[in-house]
Formats: structure tokens, sequence, C-alpha cells
């Protein structure tokens, strides 16, 4: 186990994903997941885990890179989530702590769940007063597609949050568009304006019902910008996420069904909601959707914040 600790703050962490396993603010635990003793064989893969080399869904687990078809390890049916069955987030990093920053490194080879290239990546985490930090890069090789995020589920009630609880927070996400979804939650490939539908929370408002969607948020891929807003009215407890990515995902825990342990008990069905800061799902299968491609001489960069008050 690795902490982070201030007088505000205390973060704790797990080699295995990158992963974010508790962030304590005023003696309550906002953050949903693994509990610190996890054994990944029966934990919640994605909880907290930096997952890649691919966050998201990727069509028929392939795509094609520089006039070749790239097939990739599918994991869900015919198509890749989250990087593929051994991805990221379900491996060991190595880790060091300077400061206040823990440092994590994985080395990916070439071939790794079907990607093409060596990929070195790199998740720093670091804490300051008011808020937690992560700075996300890699490098690769050869061109690969690579699309890292946190996937970290937050409830801002905290300790004793119980099912259908994260119905009741409310959200603001700064997006004026979303991406809409198969039957199969692969997106279609539009990019649909959020404007008199229930995808719009551009105003702060009670989450209501079960969502998994990825929004585009306003403001330009790579500069900072304040994507997402999650409040609990009753105690006023606030969550701000900014990000330097296009998109955020967010996904209230449908498939949580309380078979599960974590560091509140169960995982309780729509008891926190994964809100992940990233590029878009399938982008290499969507022209018009932001480049996932790297290559060699290029740094993959994703930074985010977490501001708490």
């Amino acid at each position: 186990m690795l902490e982070l600790k201030n007088k505000n703050l205390h973060a704790v962490f797990n080699k295995n994903g990158a992963r974010l396993i508790s962030l304590i603010i005023d003696g309550v635990d906002v953050v949903f997941g693994n509990p610190s003793d996890m054994d990944i064989v029966t934990a919640e893969a994605s909880a907290g885990a930096v997952v890649g080399r691919f966050a998201g869904r990727i069509t028929k687990a392939q795509y094609e890179l520089d006039g070749q078809i790239v097939k990739l390890v599918p994991n869900r049916g015919d198509f890749q989530l989250h990087g593929g069955p051994h991805n990221f987030g379900n491996q060991d990093w190595a880790s060091s702590v300077e400061g206040s920053s823990i440092i994590f490194k994985f080395h990916s080879p070439d071939g790794d769940q079907g990607f093409p290239g060596e990929v070195h990546a790199q998740a720093v985490y670091t804490l300051e007063s008011d808020r937690l930090k992560l700075s996300i890069t890699a490098t690769t090789t050869k061109p690969t597609a690579i699309n890292l995020t946190n996937h970290a589920y937050w409830n801002m009630v905290g300790n004793g949050a119980g099912q259908d609880s994260i119905f009741a927070q409310e959200l603001q996400i700064n997006a004026a568009h979303y991406l809409p979804l198969s039957d199969v939650l692969l997106p279609s490939g539009e990019i649909r304006r959020v404007a008199d539908s229930r995808f719009d929370f551009r105003t702060l408002r009670k989450i209501n019902e079960a969502y998994d969607n990825c929004y585009c948020l306003d403001g330009k891929r790579g500069e900072m910008k304040h994507g997402l807003v999650l409040r609990d009215p009753v105690s006023g407890r606030k969550l701000d996420v900014w990000t330097t990515e296009a998109a955020i995902q967010m996904y209230t825990a449908i498939h949580w069904d309380g078979t599960l342990r974590s560091n509140h008990g169960r995982m309780l069905n729509h008891q926190a909601l994964a809100i992940e800061p990233q590029n878009y799902p399938d982008a290499p299968n969507h022209k018009n959707f932001p480049s996932c491609i790297l290559r060699p001489d290029e740094i993959y960069s994703n930074e985010m914040e977490w501001r708490f008050s």
C-alpha cells in the first residue's frame, strides 16, 4: 500500500494498475473501489486503475493504421474494452515515492494485446493542499493507438452511500455534445448536441438515472479545462475535475451487483460514478474523432486534476 497525505487529504494507492484505492477528505472516503488488501483475481478490474492501452471500446477489436489492419485481442464479445484481457489496469507497475508524488512506470511489449510497438508509460500522482493531480505520459517504438485514463469511481457522500445513491448526487459536465451509442455501447460515429435531451448536464442537476456515455468537452484538447462537477447536495462536498483531454466518460456502476467486496463493504448497483477523462472511445475507427495515434517521435500526455471543496 502506498500513501500520500497532507492536512486536508489522504490518498491511498496500489501498484496493481497504478490504482487509486481511496481519497479521504474530512474523514470521509469519496473513492469507491477495491479495498487496500485487494486480490486482483476477485477485484473490480478497472476501479481506480490506469487503464489502457486504449480506454473504452474498439469495434471488432481492430483498426486500420497506415494502410494495415491491426488486430487486437477481444475481451467483450467481438470487441475490445480498456485494452484487452491483460491491460495496463490489471498489471503491476513499478513505483517510487518522491516527496508529495508517487511515480508509477509500466513497460508494454511490442504486440501486447495486439497493439504494435513497445510502450513505456508513466503515471505520476501528486497531492497538493486541495487537490490530487495525475500526469500520464507514454512513448512508443512504433505507431500505435493509445488512450490512457484513470477509472476511479466517486461518490461525494462517502462512507455509507448505498445502492442507487449516485442518482441523488448533482452533476455538471461542460460539454455541448456527446457520443450516441449502439445497442452494444459502441460509438456510432455521430457527435450529437446534448440540448433537449437527458444527456444535457451543462447546468448542475441530479443524475437521476443510469448512464454510460462519453461527453465531448468544450475547449481545446491539450489545454487544461474544467470538465465536470460532482456535488453532494446534503453535505455540500464537491469534486471539480479538470483535464487536458478531449472528453470524459461517465458511468454509474451499472454492473455492480453486490458480489464483489469494496472499501465500503460491497459494490452496489449505482453506488458510485466512474469519471474517466480521455480521448473518444473507438477513436481509431472514426476519422472525425480526435486522433489517438502515437508515433515514435511523439509523447502522449493526459493531465487531470481532482479538486476538492
